[in-house]
């Protein structure tokens, strides 16, 4: 009985190693089971950080890329070598050279300017005077060009009464309007703007200069590298005049000033030779 009792415990000990073997091979089974979803998740975070860290790389790039053109195109729109080329792709000027006069003489008025400044365009240089909102712009003006026969650099803008000035330029446009920088009736300054305005970006005119205002009148004065053609129209909300001179001129100057009678409205009380004295004492070569 104690052998059978002996072998029987034997034979309980020998199950329970089993079993106990086993059951520690499940058990090890199920931890890995568990672990492998957290290193896929490791691996798949890992894959999105490096596929985050690409697309930063490539939002990096983009950025740079648009960061350089848009210095190329600051530079190009800059650019003044441009200007000098000898084979010029400035669009071709349509306008001439002729002054651009309109209303009553003398002139006079009561407009009031509040703002002025220039800019470049396709081809020509902008110069815009803009007036006060509740009002108008001049009827009355003379715009033309003036020049310096005794050679240098700088021209004389004059209204032919009081106000007179200096422009740095090979020729320049001479503006007299009807109006006044002030409300004079309140005495107050509406312009207080600058007196002069230039930018490297103009392709012909060198700089704007303010004379002032006298009696009724303002006096600017556009210097120009070179007298070529330009207009003159009107714009409203706010009253606006605007000039506009081309860059580059390959025209027959005087030919075309000879005609300008043809698309300006000249005022009666100039005189019937008016335009072919003034275009064949400035533009006869």
């Amino acid at each position: 009985m104690r052998h059978s009792g002996k072998r029987n415990l034997s034979i309980l000990s020998v199950i329970f190693l089993i079993v106990m073997t086993i059951s520690g091979c499940g058990s090890n089974d199920k931890t890995q089971d568990e672990s492998t979803p957290s290193s896929d998740n490791e691996t798949v975070q890992s894959e999105e950080s490096d596929s985050q860290e690409e697309a930063s790389d490539g939002t990096s790039d983009v950025e740079s890329v648009e960061e350089e053109s848009s210095d190329e195109s600051i530079e190009e729109e800059s650019s003044e070598d441009i200007i000098g080329e000898e084979e010029s792709s400035e669009p071709a000027c349509t306008w001439n050279v002729a002054p651009k006069i309109a209303g009553n003489f003398p002139l006079s008025g009561g407009n009031i300017f509040a703002d002025a400044r220039i800019g470049a365009q396709d081809g020509f240089d902008r110069f815009v005077l803009e007036f006060v909102a509740s009002g108008s712009v001049p009827e009355s003006y003379e715009i033309k060009y003036v020049f310096n026969n005794s050679g240098g650099e700088n021209i004389t803008v004059s209204d032919n009464l009081h106000l007179e000035s200096q422009v740095q330029g090979n020729a320049a446009l001479q503006i007299i309007l009807a109006g006044s920088h002030e409300d004079v009736a309140n005495n107050v300054v509406i312009y207080e703007g600058p007196n002069t305005l230039s930018s490297s970006l103009m392709g012909n005119i060198t700089e704007a200069k303010f004379a002032g205002s006298h009696a009724g009148l303002i006096l600017w004065g556009i210097g120009v590298e070179e007298a070529n053609g330009f207009r003159v129209f009107e714009l409203a909300d706010p009253p606006r005049v605007v000039i506009d001179v081309c860059i580059a001129d390959e025209s027959d100057k005087l030919a075309e000033c000879l005609a300008a009678g043809a698309t300006w409205d000249y005022p009666e009380w100039l005189s019937s030779d008016f335009l072919t004295n003034y275009c064949e004492s400035n533009f006869l070569t």
